[in-house]
């Protein structure tokens, strides 16, 4: 549970009539002119208007002067034309959850467009974001140091497995595209127990993503989300339990497209019912964000086996902010409410880029820096 953090979003709520709020997402059926695969669509990633306008309503109820963007071309093009940072008064913070496509780091455009350009935004550094989107990189700098992964295999579209390294016969696996998230391009069919034949299955994905499978052991049991929040200290927000069917116990069970997509999960405070087990998923997770130099709202994913072992699953250095989502939930835990979340991550964009952006732009005038 939150303690040193819990009150930080009112470092932005005091001066939210000082601030202004730059908005860039994708909205479904809004947002267009980009690739996208067929079957498992890269647009369950995107906000839908309802998502959106409740970010802003929640925003300006609070007094964030706030501009709206649903593509990210639209925003750049925007910002260089209309020389918002020269002739503003008021501080400018981007909030992005934009990723339009199916480019490999595409998330990591508007990171990359701000600190270009000296603007305090919300996300990780762009190389963090583009790092975090590698599962196989990012298990390989967790298992160099210690921290719990599972087996982890790379197959490449063209060269097939990386260093001829697969797994063994026999083994449980699950199969999953090693640049995506929000479960695209995983179903069912992706868990099984891998001999030879298998692939070919593994090929076929490969090729029809272009772009590379990581094959890891699976894990039979629970899953756990963990948001965590990354200011000068790092704090977990809460361990949150996964639910499917309102089972708690996952069993093979997993969180393919199709669930993900429809919203066909729940949640329950892990923490509560397994106080040990959090205690070690809290530190696992602090420990994580460090070694990747996760900055601002990150999470962690774990699946725990049925001997209380952890599992590090997946890495999000831009998890979901709306409020059907694990974020909002943990705080929510905490006693605090949507706006507040929004406010923490605000609070926590400024702490991150405060140092430069004094020098830069000559911003301590607003008060943040007394």
């Amino acid at each position: 549970m939150l303690k040193e953090y819990k009150e930080i979003y009112k470092e932005a709520h005091n001066k939210a009539e000082q601030i202004k709020i730059f908005l860039v997402s994708n909205i479904r059926e809004k947002t267009d002119n980009f690739s996208d695969y067929s079957g498992t669509s890269v647009v369950s990633e995107y906000l839908s208007l309802n998502q959106q306008e409740l970010i802003v309503e929640s925003l300006r109820n609070s007094g964030f002067e706030t501009v709206c963007f649903i593509d990210e071309m639209d925003f750049i093009k925007n910002y260089i034309t209309n020389n918002y940072y020269r002739n503003d008064s008021k501080y400018p913070i981007v909030i992005n959850t934009a990723q339009k496509g199916t480019a490999i780091g595409r998330k990591s455009l508007i990171p990359a467009f701000c600190d270009l350009y000296g603007l305090c935004h919300t996300n990780s550094n762009p190389y963090v974001v583009s790092l975090a989107r590698n599962k196989y990189h990012c298990n390989c700098i967790l298992k160099s140091n210690g921290l719990p992964t599972t087996n982890d295999y790379l197959y490449l579209p063209n060269e097939g497995w990386l260093l001829d390294k697969h797994p063994n016969e026999g083994e449980k696996v699950i199969v999953k595209l090693n640049y995506e998230t929000s479960s695209i391009g995983l179903t069912s069919d992706n868990i099984f127990v891998y001999d030879c034949t298998k692939d070919s299955f593994i090929k076929n994905l490969a090729s029809q993503f272009n772009q590379s499978v990581i094959v890891e052991s699976f894990i039979e049991g629970f899953e756990v989300e963990v948001p965590v929040i990354i200011g000068t200290e790092t704090e977990v927000v809460l361990p949150v339990g996964i639910t499917v069917d309102n089972q708690k116990d996952l069993g093979n069970q997993i969180l393919d497209y199709n669930i993900r997509r429809d919203l066909k999960f729940g949640f329950y405070n892990f923490e509560k019912a397994q106080p040990e087990i959090s205690v070690k998923l809290e530190e696992c997770t602090k420990r994580v964000v460090q070694l990747l130099g996760i900055t601002g709202f990150g999470r962690v994913d774990y699946r725990i086996d049925y001997n209380n072992n952890i599992y590090v699953t997946d890495i999000a250095t831009n998890p979901h902010i709306t409020k059907g989502m694990s974020f909002y939930y943990a705080f929510s835990e905490n006693g605090l409410n949507y706006t507040q979340m929004l406010e923490t991550l605000i609070s926590l964009g400024l702490i991150k880029s405060g140092h430069t952006l004094r020098e830069s732009f000559g911003y301590e005038k607003l008060g943040f820096y007394n």
